[in-house]
């Protein structure tokens, strides 16, 4: 099975070993990341998934009296909505940034000091 002659990477076991680690890293980072979305989706309703001020999945399926099948569209629109609000507020950020970095190369050191300082006093109010 293991041939002497052969150089160790290519040994069939150290590519099963390879795969494997892989494999394992992969469900791993995929198991990680729909935690952290699923968290992030849910964080700002407080596990409620909303579209509005008082208009939360909770509300409107005790309000509205909805069957089953209506409460699982119902969450799967929320969900959708939450994910499609979360990368809007990331555009916006990075929209954000890069008029930033744009202001701060045309301006001085001495400006670009009081422009941060502007920046903060701004973002604490």
């Amino acid at each position: 099975m293991f041939d002497p002659q052969r150089p160790a990477w290519q040994n069939p076991r150290v590519h099963g070993i390879l795969l494997l680690v892989f494999l394992s890293g992969a469900v791993f980072g995929a198991l990680v990341m729909r935690i952290g979305m699923n968290y992030r989706v849910h964080a700002r309703s407080n596990g409620s998934p909303s579209i509005g001020k008082g208009l939360s999945y909770d509300r409107l399926t005790k309000d509205l009296d909805l069957t089953a099948e209506q409460c699982r569209q119902l969450k799967t629109i929320l969900d959708d909505y939450a994910r499609y609000h979360e990368d809007l507020e990331g555009q916006l950020e990075d929209w954000q940034a890069t008029g930033k970095n744009q202001i701060m190369r045309i301006l001085t050191p001495g400006q670009r000091q009081k422009f941060e300082q502007l920046t903060r006093s701004v973002q604490s109010h």
